[in-house]
């Protein structure tokens, strides 16, 4: 569709912003109006579907009735005919909004474990429970709630450094089985994100909306999506069958009582869970131990009348401690860039060990699953010790062959460690951080495309993973969104000394080696997110060289070496 029209009517298309399976995005200019909007031109064949005119106006009229502040407004919606279009093409035309989507804000942050604060996780689902509670009071199901679906609208100068959350794309999946003419049965949303019902090919009702966004809810606690595959079919069936992985075995700091509320949003069963987006950010918000924003307390009572309600969730009180939240993202000025302003801001993660909501339960609380974080105290690493030379007098000349033969011998020593040792990731001497061992890429027999698809770890003095604990190796590549390769490692003797592969390249550039000490009861989803469980890490800043030093991670907590 991109070599399509360049005009329709009265808009000049000008910007290609986006492109799927659903169709295409474009910033255009309404010339009648000299304003800038967006124009979804959805992906179907008119010709061969003689009553998708008549569905597709009633489904978009529909749509355009919504008015609500955090869903983005409808102002048009058509179906151009040659000589307007080279071939028919609906198209609808929306508010262009300028701003990053949930999803780029989820790779910036819980993705390389940063994890909102409390209220800025609050005011995200605030805005969009009470958008999507009032698309659901009016009959109007989304069907394809995800975060890129979810703009931070940076037009408002009230707005957070973040942005607004704006709803868009509301009842697009609808019209997208009107265009192809397969509504009724037909697999709407997204595989990541969809309820059991609609992988069932069902239409599902306001609560398959609520399970996309407890998806949500649990990517942006966890950094990653429950269910994950290689196909459609592996999601969907994950979906229908298996249970999630309780948040709080890939994020610790999540307390018992936010798992069984993350954990509720996505029910297998839809009576199970919330009745409405409202009563589940409230439950949230409960949890998080913040103030309940008072816009959602008339809404989360009001529910679509035909539906079925569920039980209310009662959130539980906890026994001790109280929630002290991170800063929020601050109140921004006017914007001239909503890039260079959220650049500006950056997230500021959760203290893992001092913030007392998402700490790990203690032993009082009668909770088996506890973390210590005083697992590197006397540990015991290896260390450089330098003999000093005492002083005598008469001994001058002694002194000073003796310390140039020392000097030329440490050169030498010093060449022959950067020889077997190199490193490409601005290791420290002195006092920085000791190094335990090296990695080494190389091409396995079975690699394709040259791909540097084996990997040797060598760590030496090594002390044993904490009780309970094992540890795994990680490559954390940037920008990845699916799962980051890793390995079980296992001490011999104080050392380990293994080789591994991938099925796809492990050399790349920026990516951060981790070694983490993860719980032995449950394989790892994702690396262990706190600083007290990390403890070896090399920075692979350039592929020209294979050979990596491995470093002890600083012992300072706000030391950002060790973080993805």
């Amino acid at each position: 569709m991109s070599t399509g029209p360049r005009r329709l009517g009265k808009y000049e298309l000008q910007k290609r912003l986006a492109h799927g399976g659903m169709g295409e995005v474009w910033k255009a200019h309404d010339t009648q109006l000299d304003r800038y909007v967006a124009i979804k031109l959805l992906r179907t064949d008119v010709q061969d579907n003689p009553e998708f005119a008549t569905r597709f106006e009633q489904e978009a009229r529909f749509i355009a009735a919504l008015r609500h502040p955090n869903i983005v407004q409808i102002h048009d919606f058509s179906i151009s005919e040659p000589p307007e279009s080279e071939i028919p093409t609906a198209y609808i035309v929306m508010d262009f909004v300028e701003g990053q989507t949930l999803a780029d804000y989820i790779r910036s942050t819980s993705k390389k474990g940063n994890f909102p604060p409390a209220s800025d996780l609050i005011y995200i689902f605030t805005a969009i429970s009470s958008a999507l509670d009032y698309a659901h009071r009016e009959g109007k199901i989304h069907r394809d709630i995800k975060p890129a679906n979810i703009l931070l609208d940076q037009r408002l100068p009230s707005a957070r450094a973040m942005g607004e959350p704006t709803l868009i794309d509301f009842g697009i999946a609808r019209l997208q089985g009107v265009a192809s003419g397969t509504a009724v049965g037909s697999l709407l949303g997204t595989p990541l994100y969809i309820s059991p019902e609609q992988a069932q090919g069902l239409h599902g009702d306001h609560r398959s909306d609520l399970y996309s966004l407890g998806i949500i809810l649990y990517e942006m606690m966890t950094g990653v999506t429950p269910f994950r595959g290689d196909t459609t079919m592996a999601i969907l069936v994950q979906h229908l069958n298996d249970a999630p992985t309780p948040p709080e075995f890939i994020n610790p700091s999540i307390s018992p009582e936010l798992s069984a509320i993350i954990l509720k949003t996505i029910a297998k069963k839809a009576d199970d869970r919330f009745p409405s987006a409202s009563a589940m950010t409230i439950a949230l918000a409960q949890a998080l131990h913040v103030p309940v924003p008072a816009k959602l307390l008339p809404s989360s009572e009001r529910l679509p009348p035909s539906s079925s309600q569920g039980q209310p969730y009662s959130s539980p009180s906890r026994q001790s401690g109280s929630y002290t939240p991170n800063p929020p993202t601050p109140v921004r000025d006017p914007i001239q860039s909503p890039v260079s302003n959220f650049q500006a801001n950056p997230m500021t993660p959760p203290d893992l060990l001092t913030n007392t909501s998402l700490a790990p339960p203690s032993a009082s609380s009668g909770q088996e699953y506890r973390y210590e974080s005083t697992y590197m105290q006397g540990w015991q690493f290896p260390q450089q010790s330098v003999q000093t030379q005492s002083k005598q007098p008469g001994k001058n000349r002694w002194l000073l062959l003796t310390f140039a033969l020392m000097l030329l011998l440490g050169l030498v020593g010093a060449g022959f460690w950067a020889f077997v040792l190199p490193s490409q990731n601005g290791s420290s001497t002195g006092g920085g951080p000791a190094a335990v061992g090296q990695l080494q890429f190389s091409h396995s027999p079975q690699a394709t495309n040259n791909a540097y698809d084996q990997l040797q770890i060598t760590l030496q003095n090594i002390p044993d993973p904490p009780a309970g604990r094992t540890y795994y190796a990680w490559i954390q590549a940037p920008a990845n969104e699916t799962e980051a390769p890793h390995w079980k490692l296992n001490v011999q003797n104080g050392n380990i000394q293994q080789t591994v592969t991938y099925p796809k390249n492990l050399l790349i550039a920026n990516a951060l080696f981790i070694v983490t000490a993860e719980d032995s009861r449950t394989p790892p989803i994702v690396a262990y997110t706190g600083h007290d469980q990390r403890f070896f890490y090399t920075r692979i800043t350039s592929t020209s060289t294979q050979t990596f030093t491995v470093q002890k991670c600083p012992e300072d907590p706000s030391s950002q070496a060790c973080v993805g």
